[in-house]
């Protein structure tokens, strides 16, 4: 048997490039500035205390409207009536939104507030979903009541979280300085 060589052989493809550093290599976790890891501190805080609010806020609203139908619902079957289904679905889907709400308003605020001398972007970012979420849901509920009860303070504070949260999102971090 003869063994044959493979012919020729091509140049392998070239590697990219190794990236290139501008300056020296970062030594250690990003910070921020003195002024900034400040702000950003305090903002946090700001923003797990009013998702805290938020979280009773949203609490009680569901709770009141849990026993709102719940009255209404013993009423009319007391006077021999009848209570459709879709508003019984659109009635528990309200109450369930503002439970999930409530919770995630909970869970968002403790994490701001227990991130507050961090970098971490996740909490901020939870924040700023549950937030948009919870804008769209007021406005929805603004639109949908026939009375056109505002949620001003609800929105308020909605607003205020995005707000704080991209801002803090926004501040530049650089290499911790070495103890050298």
């Amino acid at each position: 048997m003869s063994q044959e060589s493979p012919g020729p052989q091509r140049p392998a493809a070239a590697w990219p490039a190794a990236p290139s550093w501008t300056g020296p290599a970062p030594t250690g976790p990003a910070v921020l500035s003195p002024r900034d890891a400040a702000r950003s501190s305090r903002w946090r805080i700001i923003v797990g205390c009013s998702a805290l609010f938020l979280a009773l806020f949203s609490g009680f609203y569901g709770y009141l409207n849990w026993t709102s139908v719940a009255r209404a619902t013993s009423a009319i079957q007391a006077a021999g009536g009848f209570v459709p289904e879709s508003a019984m679905a659109a009635a528990v889907a309200i109450v369930a939104a503002f439970c999930v709400l409530a919770v995630g308003y909970a869970g968002v605020g403790v994490w701001n507030i227990v991130a507050r001398n961090s970098t971490a972007k996740a909490p901020l970012i939870a924040a700023i979903v549950l937030a948009a979420v919870a804008l769209v849901l007021v406005v929805l509920y603004t639109v949908s009541r026939p009375t056109g009860v505002t949620q001003i303070g609800g929105f308020a504070l909605n607003v205020l979280i995005i707000v704080r949260s991209a801002v803090i999102l926004r501040m530049k971090t650089g290499p911790a300085a070495s103890a050298g």
